[in-house]
């Protein structure tokens, strides 16, 4: 057991007065039905009598209530139990719950995209983004249900059901062929691919995971192969982010070519998801700071719907939390402070060491589990989980999710205090339904976990249970009432706000039936039990066996078939010929289970030489693989001691007939008061029916009746005429009249001149005897008034002269108030004290923790709080650990302006920035200013550059942001990623496109530059590339800005500079300034580079894929140098435009289709084109012949330098190096539209009507 600290945390203790600890039932009337149709459980209210005794009511209502599995009952209106919780050492942990994770249909769906998510990462092809339909994202997990109940998606397809599909699931397109096309490709995509592989490895995954991993887990060598065990290429080994398994890159399948950027998992963790679902740890609270959380979150979570707190119906806080539950896209994390051992923590009920001082409540929680009534007495094993209560603290939304109770027990919650606890509860007999309609909304998390109804981690919607012909009910629980759960039957519920509530279970003796049944449930699930059935039921046969005063008809069913049991399991083992053993008491193993279903084997075990291990009767197979020689058949009682306790039980039954028989012969003759009220428990211990037991209960009461009159001593000879009639003998009757003579003895010795004397002593003495008459005549009350007024002044003298202690001082004030002490010189001057003294307290108090502060020379005046010089009466010491504690705080804080001090004065005014405390540094040690008691300069300082380091950091963001959701550190990574990537390329061969990185995905080639370029990067669709439409990359295009998917965000490297100037007088290192430094240093040395290239016209002009080159790196940079790249596309346009032709806008497709509306048909001009992709005939992109003219020559003129030679090996939609068409050819009747700076004149139409011959020689000429 782990060790935990006993040190106390002393609080303010909670106010109960700020929370509900009564409420009127009929003040609840719901206006509107439950959500769902839900109807209501029943509500029970005992009367006066009933009440007594809580096991025979429950009982009493059982029949009724097990109808629908919960039941309230409300008590009497005089039962109000004290809170006995100590609230000034109560802390507790919460556990976080997030609802929409807590509903299982919503958890599978989590889990299947986590899933998907992985396996995708798993294949090195990362699925960015979940699609969508509509403007929502498509819910895949449904989609994969729905497909897979039509038959799976060729049928869906032969059938053409995608539609009918996309309908159901919400999505309401006109156009059902889009709304289909959609669907089937997210399916094909994305989910076909996984339930493909996992079909295929399901059986390898199960394996892996039944594996122990826990010797992988803490193996530090995880430089070995998993798949091929070998520990050689290091470099090829891909480990999994998940569990840390190495696995080769080529012994995957399918193998890998390069490391994932994303996380990595492989085939185990991928199995494994959503297995480990549970409950997180939350934060630690008193009673008051989680009233104060609990509080404003309900406030403001109403406050957005327009409903003030108080407002907020039990309807719509019950609404509105199945609308969270059930929805995938919202999330809301809420505390609860459930599962709190009252051993640990305390019980709001009176413990043990308590109940002798105050009345017996048989309805305390911490008495029910054990009262003789309940057959938990009979386990001699340690269950305090089920036989102490447990504390459950709620707020707004927290819940409890659907379970039924360990053993099938009973269970009885009560409601202290707070805001309303709604149940919902399903019958015993509908627990069959219940869980075939938990598998059938979740099957995939049965799958995981079989188990799962067990782990108290799932909540399901009452509507979906309905709908599969379920039973659920509901109620309500308010403060001071009390719900029942029924055996076998499930419940769950929710808090409409802060509550504290007390649970405990409890088994009558009608339980055992379910008790077995569960035992024989967990043996199936192979599940921890928390006892032994059959240890209980023997226990239970040897106690009551010698006491025959109970009724065993429940035992002796129980035994006989505990008896069948047995033997049945000894016999099917028998014919192997094992040894049998019958074990001594002084060889008997307690608590000896079976390792394999984890069942008891208290009646008989098996056990084998070679292990240690011991089974069961039904895995006996299992234990080992020695012959059944070796083994042994181990038993604590034989077939004929079996036979014997079970005799006995049968031979001791007492039936309620034979107590109706007893009862008739004692009340013929006069029965004493003690025979009497032993003969009623033992008939409601044994269990006679009710109406047997009315006719002795109403003579009781009227016995009852009699003691309290006779106790009030009003006429002893009419009450003795009253005993004649009733035919009841008093024997205390002499002892009424002795000790009434007693009392008007002593009434008469209190004279008036006793009661003016002012002799104390001599009072005393009388006042001691009345006490111990227990006197209460008014000559009595009068002489306790007197001696009680000068105790309390005498004790207060002592508290006055004593350090000032509000504990104290407010006892008196209280005990003068019950004295009716309003007029006194004392009383008043210890008023004054108080206030006084509270002032003081609060002010020390608000220095020691910071909310006020004092200069220093003020150190001396603190200590001298509550001497009154003008009144010395009115004077007072503080108690020493108080000012114990202001001393420590002072020392403190001298101590943290040092530190501030040294900081600021050595540490920030490093040169090198990186030297300089980090922010994280600066925050601690401004975090400690904070409580500090002193005023300070350095502390301003400290905040200031703070301040300014927050100012720093917010245009940081401000800077490389630019509405991006990620996080800052992650931009900056990516920008350095980007920079280092682009300027250190120019060596890096087969690096294409602006972003200068190596070939993937759809590509496309420019006409006139011949670079190819990665569509995303450009931003040309891929429905356009697959066109027959030419391509104008960035570079070569004078015309309007393409609009690149980072050219909006960039910074330039102006503004970084400023940021770099503003770092170097910050007193603190900021976090991200090595990212941003390093930024700034790759861009000005490349600035410096480009800015040299600028200055040589020789190499400008003689070499202008050169400057192409440069071009697409300051286009591909997410850093700007405007003024360079103006420069070069300037002189690239000047060194371009004297030898190339006239380039159109109009003869860009790709362009136009971006500049027009998405919703326009872009027209092809050339048929020739279009026939021969139909034809599947290689195309070319260039369709003009100034554009083929000018791309010819590009291509004979590009260097290695400016454009790659080699060609993307992969498929790519042209065909490099074809001859164009150019006798099919339309002529273009378009307007000519110049995109060719400086402007050149329009070309006749003669030009344009040159042959291809002629165009060839002319490009000749030109080029030479």
């Amino acid at each position: 057991m782990p060790y935990r600290s006993t040190k106390k945390v002393i609080q303010e203790p909670f106010d109960l007065s700020s929370v509900r600890t009564t409420i009127e039932e009929s003040s609840f009337v719901r206006k509107d039905k439950r959500i769902f149709g839900l109807t209501e459980a029943p509500t029970f209210y005992p009367t006066k009598e009933e009440f007594k005794d809580p096991l025979s009511y429950v009982q009493k209502i059982s029949a009724e209530g097990a109808k629908y599995g919960i039941a309230k009952i409300i008590p009497p209106r005089d039962y109000k139990p004290e809170f006995c919780l100590n609230t000034e050492n109560f802390r507790f942990k919460t556990r976080l719950q997030k609802l929409n994770s807590m509903e299982g249909e919503t958890r599978a769906n989590v889990n299947y995209l986590e899933q998907l998510t992985k396996y995708h990462i798993l294949t090195g092809k990362p699925v960015v983004r979940v699609p969508q339909l509509d403007k929502r994202p498509i819910d895949l997990y449904r989609l994969k249900n729905e497909v897979a109940s039509r038959g799976g998606i060729q049928v869906v397809t032969k059938q053409k059901r995608w539609a009918e599909i996309g309908r159901i699931m919400g999505f309401g397109r006109k156009n059902c062929t889009s709304m289909s096309n959609a669907l089937k490709s997210a399916y094909h995509k994305i989910i076909l691919p996984y339930e493909i592989w996992y079909a295929q490895h399901k059986e390898q995954a199960d394996n892996l995971l039944k594996q122990n991993d826990v010797s992988y887990m803490n193996d530090d060598n995880n430089d070995t192969c998993e798949i091929c065990h070998r520990t050689e290429d290091e470099e090829s080994l891909l480990l999994c982010d998940g569990c840390n398994r190495g696995y080769h890159l080529y012994c995957l399948k399918p193998p890998l070519s390069g490391v994932p950027k994303n996380d990595w998992y492989c085939l185990q963790c991928l199995a494994a998801v959503g297995k480990d679902y549970g409950f997180e740890e939350g934060s630690e609270y008193s009673l008051t700071e989680f009233k104060k959380v609990c509080d404003k979150f309900k406030k403001e979570w109403f406050s957005k719907e327009g409903i003030s707190e108080h407002e907020v119906t039990e309807e719509e806080c019950e609404n509105e939390f199945w609308r969270l539950v059930n929805n995938p896209y919202e999330t809301c994390e809420v505390e609860y402070g459930a599962d709190l051992h009252s051993t640990q923590h305390g019980s709001g009920f009176r413990g043990p060491e308590q109940m002798h001082h105050c009345t017996f409540d048989p309805w305390n929680l911490n008495i029910i589990p054990v009262c003789p009534q309940s057959l938990f007495t009979h386990v001699n094993t340690e269950i305090s989980g089920m036989m102490v209560p447990w504390l459950y603290i709620g707020m707004c939304f927290s819940a409890f999710c659907w379970h039924n109770e360990d053993h099938y027990t009973y269970s009885i919650n009560y409601m202290h205090w707070g805001e309303t606890k709604t149940w919902y509860g399903v019958p015993g007999s509908d627990t069959a339904k219940f869980e075939a309609a938990m598998k059938k909304a979740v099957p995939d998390l049965f799958e995981q976990q079989p188990d799962l109804l067990f782990q108290l981690v799932t909540m399901l919607s009452p509507e979906t249970l309905l709908k599969e012909g379920v039973s659920v009910y509901a109620v309500d629980q308010r403060p001071g009432q009390f719900v029942i759960t029924f055996p076998k039957a499930y419940h769950s519920g929710f808090n409409h706000g802060f509550n504290f509530c007390e649970a405990a279970n409890f088994a009558p003796p009608d339980w055992v039936d379910y008790g077995l049944e569960c035992v024989k449930r967990y043996k199936e699930f192979r599940r921890q039990p928390c006892f032994s059935h059959d240890e209980l039921l023997v226990t239970a046969a040897q106690n009551l066996s010698a006491t025959h005063r109970l009724d065993l008809e429940w035992l002796k069913r129980a035994v006989l078939d505990m008896q069948q049991r047995e033997l049945t399991d000894r016999n099917s083992i028998r014919h192997r010929k094992l040894k049998e053993v019958t074990l001594s008491e002084d060889s008997i193993q307690e608590e000896l289970q079976c390792d394999f279903c984890h069942c008891y084997t208290y009646l008989s075990y098996i056990g084998c030489i070679c292990t240690d291990k011991v089974s069961c009767a039904d895995h006996s197979s299992e234990l080992c693989n020695c012959p059944s020689s070796s083994k042994t058949l181990y038993l604590r009682y034989n077939d004929e001691q079996l036979e014997e306790l079970v005799n006995n039980v049968i031979d001791s039954g007492y039936s309620p007939k034979k107590w109706t028989e007893k009862l008739d012969k004692i009340i013929q003759s006069k029965p004493t008061v003690k025979k009497l009220s032993e003969l009623l428990k033992e008939g409601e211990r044994i269990g006679v029916p009710m109406e047997d037991l009315a006719a002795l209960r109403d003579f009781m009461e009227v016995m009852d009746q009699w003691v309290i009159e006779a106790e009030r001593v009003l006429d002893l000879k009419s009450d003795s005429k009253k005993t004649k009639l009733i035919g009841y003998d008093f024997s205390h009757v002499p002892k009424l009249q002795d000790y009434l003579d007693k009392l008007l003895a002593y009434d008469a010795t209190i004279t008036d001149e006793l009661l003016a004397s002012q002799d104390k002593q001599s009072k005393y003495p009388i006042y001691q005897q009345g006490k111990s008459l227990r006197a209460d005549s008014n000559r009595f009350l009068q002489l306790k008034s007197i001696i009680e007024s000068h105790s309390w002044q005498a004790e207060l003298k002592e508290v006055l002269a004593r350090p000032y202690n509000a504990k104290d001082v407010r006892k008196l004030i209280k005990d003068a108030a019950d004295l009716g002490i309003t007029q006194d010189p004392w009383l008043e001057r210890l008023g004054i004290i108080e206030q006084e003294a509270k002032r003081c307290v609060q002010y020390i108090e608000n220095l020691c923790r910071g909310r006020q502060k004092i200069e220093l020379n003020e150190e001396n005046n603190v200590f001298s709080l509550g001497q009154n010089n003008e009144n010395p009466e009115l004077s007072f010491t503080l108690e020493p650990h108080l000012l114990i504690r202001l001393q420590n705080a002072m020392a403190r804080s001298k101590i943290v302006l040092d530190e501030v001090e040294k900081m600021l004065t050595t540490e920030c005014t490093k040169a090198n920035v990186l030297e300089r405390p980090s922010v994280i540094e600066g925050q601690r040690l401004m975090s400690n200013c904070r409580e500090i008691v002193f005023k300070s300069e350095k502390t301003q300082r400290l905040s200031a550059a703070l301040s300014d380091m927050s100012t720093w950091n917010e245009a940081v963001r401000a800077t490389f942001m630019h509405g991006r959701q990620k996080a800052l550190e992650y931009v900056l990574r990516e920008t350095l990623s980007n920079v280092e990537g682009i300027i250190l390329s120019h060596n890096t061969p087969n690096l294409y496109c602006i972003c200068r990185k190596p070939e993937s995905g759809l590509m496309v080639k420019c006409d006139i530059c011949n670079e190819w370029y990665h569509s995303s990067c450009v931003r040309v669709p891929r429905s356009v590339v697959k066109s027959s439409m030419s391509y104008i990359c960035p570079v070569c295009d004078y015309g309007e800005k393409k609009l690149l998917a980072h050219v909006s965000r960039r910074p330039s490297v102006e503004e970084i500079q400023k940021l770099m100037n503003i770092s170097h007088t910050l007193m603190f290192c900021p976090k991200d300034y090595l990212l941003v430094r390093d930024i700034y240093s790759y861009m000005m040395e490349f600035k410096s580079h480009v800015q040299s290239i600028c200055h040589s016209d020789d190499e400008l002009v003689q070499n202008k894929d050169n400057v192409r080159r440069y071009l697409r790196c300051l286009e591909g940079l997410e850093i700007q140098l405007p003024e360079e790249a103006k420069f070069l596309k300037a002189k690239l346009q000047m060194l371009t435009s004297a030898h190339s032709p006239t380039l159109t806008e109009e003869n860009n497709e790709i362009n136009n289709y971006q500049r027009e509306k998405p919703s326009e048909t872009i027209k092809l001009p050339i048929r020739a084109s279009l026939q021969s992709i139909e034809k599947h005939e290689p195309v070319n992109f260039l369709i003009t012949d100034k554009l083929g003219s000018f791309a010819a020559q590009s291509n004979s003129n590009d260097s290695s330098l400016g454009n790659n030679t080699s060609q993307p090996s992969r498929v790519l939609l042209t065909t490099i190096g074809t001859k164009r068409p150019t006798e099919d050819v339309p002529k273009i009747q378009k307007r000519i539209k110049l995109t060719v700076r400086p402007p050149q004149p329009p070309v006749n139409n003669k030009n344009r009507q040159h042959s291809s011959e002629e165009r060839g020689k002319s490009k000749k000429q030109r080029h030479h």
